[in-house]
């Protein structure tokens, strides 16, 4: 090989090679339901089955993840969460009305939409968890998580799908909605943003709901069948809250993690996680083992947002 086609092959390697890094991130779209799936769907039922899909030709859109139907059946969007509207103890929070607006717009676009239940069946309202689509087969959640007006959340040891994941991150990237602000993946981050990350230290009864929590790991305590992960803040104080998981997530995940001895390797790491952050009263035995009142259970790997040990 000569000199010049050597440095031409050369020129080409690195034009090759610089192109890959300037091409964009492909995010996966989710899959749309064939026309034989929307065609043999049948007309939602009071008592649905899992992997069926029902068709509903009337529905209310009560907020962004959550709809009535015709006879009053109530649904709520197993895959995504989106933030609360406005109830007689609180204003509405920030893109609540947008993600309702733009659920009834992909909605409406059609006279009829596509339901299928998930393996969780309800939640504890007693709405149906499902994975909805509009008229054309195509996944109203993925509509609203796209524009930021959503979080991915899995609601069960199914997981949301990777397709939704990947749009939340694409929205995250573009500053869209809910991430308007720098995508708040550290505790030091402005907390005055609707995603941002709640230091665990911080956190007391008035707070509580939905949201993104981080915090540095003090202790490993269990049950027969949860792992509990107590939080400290990262400046070193301790909190009042505590990440709950299943024995069985975390020894079926990659992790394969089931003695205390392995969780242990956990203390002194930061993590993120999101779910609900709820409270509990506490006797005087349980304060006096150290137990903590606030507590955020987490049904899959995936709402472990961000943490040492998985890198």
């Amino acid at each position: 090989m000569n000199a010049k086609t050597h440095i031409t092959k050369l020129a080409l390697t690195c034009i090759y090679v610089l192109a890959l890094l300037a091409a964009p991130v492909i995010y996966g779209k989710c899959p749309i339901l064939s026309d034989q799936v929307m065609a043999q769907a049948q007309l939602w039922s009071a008592k649905p089955l899992v992997g069926q899909t029902y068709k509903a030709p009337r529905w209310y859109v009560q907020d962004g993840d959550s709809l009535r139907l015709g006879g009053g059946h109530r649904l709520r969007l197993g895959q995504i969460n989106t933030t609360e509207m406005a109830s007689k103890k609180r204003p509405p929070q920030a893109y609540a009305q947008q993600g309702k607006a733009q659920l009834n717009q992909i909605l409406n676009q059609h006279q009829e939409i596509y339901v299928q239940l998930m393996p969780a069946i309800k939640d504890h309202y007693g709405r149906w968890l499902v994975q909805l689509y509009d008229g054309a087969g195509r996944s109203a959640e993925e509509g609203l998580v796209a524009k930021g007006l959503a979080y991915v959340i899995s609601m069960n040891e199914q997981g949301a799908k990777r397709c939704l994941w990947q749009q939340e991150t694409r929205a995250q990237r573009l500053g869209l909605g809910l991430w308007e602000r720098p995508v708040a993946d550290t505790l030091n981050s402005d907390t005055s943003s609707i995603s941002a990350v709640h230091d665990a230290g911080t956190l007391t009864f008035a707070t509580g709901g939905f949201m993104r929590m981080g915090g540095v790991v003090t202790e490993i305590s269990e049950s027969k069948r949860d792992w509990y992960i107590y939080l400290g803040s990262l400046g070193g104080a301790k909190s009042q809250v505590a990440v709950k998981i299943s024995k069985k997530v975390l020894e079926a995940s990659e992790l394969n993690i089931s003695t205390a001895k392995q969780l242990k390797k956990w203390i002194g790491q930061s993590i993120v996680a999101r779910g609900w952050l709820t409270w509990r009263k506490l006797s005087k035995k349980q304060r006096k083992k150290g137990f903590k009142p606030g507590v955020m259970t987490l049904y899959h790997l995936d709402m472990l947002e961000q943490a040492a040990f998985l890198k």
